[in-house]
């Protein structure tokens, strides 16, 4: 087994140094005449200290060197094998435990280091299912290399790091573009030519050191379950999971940063490696580096504040201004209207601001959906604003706010701060509106890292619009302000709000603020724009554009809530992505078995590609009923670990052997919630949310009991866990096909899996039950 993993460790850690060294190469070619000398020197000699000694140790490795690993890893095994009875339930609770809070320790800390982790975090967790299902199906190997998990986890976060900051004056510009062109992102442009291959080296690269870190966290996982019996072993595995979730969501209460994480992390995988001084100092020292890598102040001049969605960084703007950054991309800006009109140019942005006041009149009470940092907040309040609701989804940033705007909007006596969803909000107020302002309202981050839909994107749809409609009084006015990317977009736009105000077109006024249009719709009425008003302020009307049907583009849905992509387009882009990673799956598990698969497998492997899918369909589906907050989607993450613990405490209590019930339940309940969201979903009402948390975990419940009950006719549960995690990549990546289909979509694909992991588990003769 370790000829392979060190292979792989080998060529991975070679590949990875040409990210940061192609960077220098470009940065110097970028570098202007004067600072060449000192570029090339100040970054060679920083880069080449770091990534050559790592590659010739790569290269050149002993085998000397290679025989001492190997003796430790086959003795990390037989002690992991003769731990004491007593001390073996524990060790399946902790190594669970590590496994699920490193997976979302990993998915989180990538997304504040590249955009693009942000925008598509599933990547880290096909990764690690990678990762740990290959670790499970390894339990049996006679070497166990927990020793290196570390190291490679400290190396990820060196290259990472250096690639993204550097030294003083070095741009990592070159990485910081999507590979995928159907989708379009806030700042950022779609990968072309070699800037395509250098973003998908680094997925591929990262991709591997993410897998090859988890392989021994699941193997270790995988031996301890191979010490209980099949069903009791499952059920503890569950319940450390399920505590991982919970240690993950106390420390996103307290905000705390990747230090914290990883800390905890390296702990628990030095505890394991307690058995003999070497191991232990090897496992001290790389954690120590990874540590230091994390801490050091790669941004000495910007606050860095990990609130529970992401990364938010502060610090100078210009012009007096303070700057919010998310992830380390450009966000929104903190502005002093009173030195704004004094300043030259200034008075557009003040203009920007008091427009929708200005063509509604002095209002009495208002929303503010995504208020940020208080601008829009501010502004009401100078209008004369009697009552203003102030709703912020990330509790950093309207700390920020409150702290640090000069206008001190969140401590007026008329407003009122609210930390929730912004849909969320709009669904369950009972109060009404003269006027619901859209702040910029944009996301940098996806709603959980098992989805492919952003943080606002249940904000921009044709039913959310519809919700905000009725909230406003007759007469009222909605203001949405975007940084439109594309005419299309903004002809999206236009569509969902004509549609939601039954046919009457908005109003659009071009601001040269952020590149932002203004849409204007009233209830009731339509919404004029004074000619004198555009004459003043010098903005521009663009209804016109965006009425013109010669522009294509097609409204958000909540079935269909890609607000990002301007048309319904099938993701072939996505499809490149989608075959890179299996190729690099592929590449790294067939090494490790040269006979085919069982047979009796399969079931499992469909069993963990429906889970994912139904968990992602779930996750979604809850999160539009309860509010897409960090604190729901936790609960709904530990909400799914706990429906299959219970299955599993179930299916021990009553002994179940046949399977025909529980998956005939399983199916049964699949179609109430394909028909019950065909007729538009659930009721924001007490009775409505119940129905959604039944109908939305039980099929979570029953496919949690179809595999307890399956498990116990297996030969071996490491094996069955790791089929289920291969699955469970595979259900990741049909998640994909939402995209251009939708998510009732995913309902039928679930199906046609759970029906045919049916099939296959009675077709195998010792999953026949009895």
């Amino acid at each position: 087994m370790l000829r392979p993993y060190l292979f792989f460790v080998r060529i991975t850690i070679i590949v990875s140094c040409v990210i940061p060294l192609g960077l220098l190469v470009h940065n110097i070619a970028h570098s202007s005449q004067k600072q060449f000398v000192l570029a090339l020197a100040l970054k060679c000699g920083v880069l080449l200290a770091l990534c050559l000694p790592a590659c010739a140790a790569m290269v050149f490795l002993p085998q000397r060197l290679l025989g001492a690993i190997d003796r430790v890893a086959q003795y990390q095994r037989k002690q992991l094998g003769s731990l004491p009875e007593r001390w073996v339930d524990l060790g399946i609770v902790c190594s669970a435990g590590l496994s699920l809070f490193l997976e979302l320790a990993v998915i989180r800390w990538q997304s504040t280091v590249f955009e693009v982790f942000a925008f598509y975090k599933n990547l880290g967790l096909l990764a690690c299912f990678l990762g740990l299902g290959l670790g499970y199906a390894l339990a049996a190997c006679p070497q166990l290399p927990l020793l290196l998990s570390a190291p490679l986890l400290a190396w990820q976060m060196l290259v990472l790091l250096i690639s993204r900051y550097g030294p003083e004056g070095w741009s990592a510009k070159l990485l910081q573009y999507m590979p995928v062109s159907e989708e379009l992102h806030m700042g950022l442009h779609a990968a072309r030519n070699f800037r395509y291959a250098a973003v998908l080296l680094l997925l591929a690269v990262v991709f591997l050191l993410t897998a090859l870190a988890m392989v021994p966290v699941g193997q270790l996982c995988g031996c301890l379950l191979e010490r209980r019996p099949r069903l009791r072993a499952y059920g503890l595995n569950l319940l450390g999971s399920l505590l991982g979730v919970a240690l993950m969501f106390g420390l996103s209460m307290l905000w705390t940063p990747p230090v914290v994480w990883f800390g905890l992390c390296f702990v628990a995988i030095v505890a394991f490696q307690a058995f003999d001084r070497g191991p232990l100092l090897l496992g001290l020292i790389a954690s120590l580096g990874g540590l230091m890598t994390l801490a050091w102040p790669a941004t000495p001049f910007w606050e860095q504040i990990y609130s529970p969605y992401q990364l938010i960084e502060r610090g100078p703007g210009g012009y007096g201004t303070t700057l919010i950054r998310a992830s380390g991309h450009y966000y929104q800006r903190i502005h002093d209207f009173s030195a704004c009109e004094r300043a030259l140019g200034g008075q557009t942005i003040v203009d920007y601001y008091a427009l929708p006041y200005r063509i509604h009149g002095r209002p009495g009470k208002v929303a503010v959906v995504g208020a940020g940092s208080g601008n829009d907040v501010a502004m009401a309040v100078r209008m004369g604003a009697e009552h203003v609701d102030a709703i912020e989804i990330d509790p950093a940033i309207l700390a920020i706010g409150s702290r640090y705007h000069p206008h001190d909007p969140y401590h007026n006596p008329r407003v009122r701060p609210i930390v929730n969803d912004a849909r969320s909000f709009l669904r369950t107020s009972t109060d009404s509106y003269d006027m619901i302002v859209y702040g910029l309202l944009d996301s940098h981050t996806l709603l959980s890292h098992g989805s492919n839909v952003r943080l606002d994107s249940f904000v921009y749809t044709v039913e959310a619009f519809r919700e905000a409609r009725a909230k406003l009084k007759e007469g009222g006015t909605l203001s949405l302000a975007f940084t439109v990317l594309s005419a299309e977009q903004g002809r999206k736009i236009f569509l969902m709000l004509q549609e939601a105000f039954d046919g009457m077109p908005p109003v659009c006024v071009a601001a040269p603020y952020d590149a932002a249009v203004i849409f204007l719709q009233r209830k009731g009425r339509s919404a004029e724009l004074p000619v004198a008003l555009l004459d003043r302020t010098g903005f521009a009307d663009r209804t016109a554009l965006y009425a013109d049907p010669n522009l294509r583009a097609d409204a958000s849905t909540d079935d269909w809530p890609f607000f990002y992509m301007p048309r319904r387009v099938y993701p072939i882009s996505y499809v490149v992505m989608v075959v890179l990673l299996l190729l690099l799956s592929l590449s790294l598990v067939k090494p490790f078995f040269r006979v085919r698969p069982q047979f009796g497998r399969l079931a499992f492997f469909l069993l963990g590609a429906g889970f994912m899918l139904v968990e992602t369909k779930g996750i979604t589906e809850l999160g539009l009923t309860f509010g897409n907050t960090w604190q729901v989607i936790a609960l709904v993450l530990a909400g799914i670990l706990l429906m299959a613990f219970l299955a599993n405490c179930l299916v021990q209590l009553l002994r179940l052997r046949h399977l025909a019930l529980p998956y005939v339940l399983l199916l049964a309940s699949l179609g109430l919630g394909l028909l019950l969201m065909k007729g538009g979903g659930f009721a924001p009402t007490l009775l409505g949310r119940l129905l959604a948390v039944a109908v939305l975990t039980c099929p979570l419940f029953f496919s949690g009991m179809v595999f307890s009950t399956l498990l116990q006719s297996s030969d071996d549960v490491s094996g069955a866990m790791a089929a289920n995690l291969i699955g469970a990549i595979c259900g990741g990546l049909l998640e994909y096909n939402s995209m251009y289909f939708g998510f009732l979509f995913l309902y039928w694909i679930a199906l046609a899996i759970y029906g045919a992991a049916f099939l296959m588990s009675f077709k195998v003769q010792p999953l026949q039950g009895g």
